[in-house]
């Protein structure tokens, strides 16, 4: 991922205001990040446990979208994060929806998908992470083939999110 300033990810969103953009509070230690070991930026808001953003290079530039993160049931079965495909043990993965950049009455209004509780999927694709307690499944895959999937899935869903059909 290519270096971001503090202004290009606050003008990045677009599922919010440019108020509540330039409110949201940014990760800890920004300008010390090792940007190119990020397939995308992700982080939970440390004031507000139960919003989460994610900030994704897309051919149009960075786009960013403020995620809200469903209420976890403790315990459960294990799930799949829909972008890094990492198997958690149950309050590893949560269901985050994101609010559509113009939605419409009479319309869908959100897009939800199952990620990471921490959306740091980054770790976990690049195996900097593992999930406690839980067997991964083998993949043949390199390395740069499992960052580049991540990361497609990342862009398809801001892309159906920023879709006005």
């Amino acid at each position: 991922m290519q270096p971001l300033t503090e202004s290009q990810i606050r003008s990045s969103f677009i599922n919010c205001s440019k108020g509540e953009a330039q409110r949201l509070n940014l990760p800890a230690g920004l300008a010390t990040w090792e940007w190119p070991a990020e397939i995308f930026l992700g982080w939970i808001d440390p004031k507000s446990p139960q919003r989460g953003y994610a900030v994704v290079e897309t051919e149009d530039g960075p786009r960013g979208i403020v995620l809200t993160k469903t209420e976890q049931r403790s315990g459960g079965s294990a799930q799949m994060c829909q972008f890094c495909m990492t198997l958690h043990p149950g309050s590893g993965v949560a269901l985050y929806s994101a609010a559509r950049p113009s939605a419409r009455k009479g319309r869908h209004s959100s897009l939800g998908t199952y990620l990471c509780s921490n959306l740091r999927c980054s770790d976990y694709t690049l195996g900097r992470r593992r999930p406690q307690g839980i067997r991964q499944m083998e993949e043949t895959m390199t390395l740069e083939d499992r960052r580049e999937r991540t990361l497609a899935k990342a862009r398809r869903f801001v892309a159906k999110l920023e879709d006005e059909k």
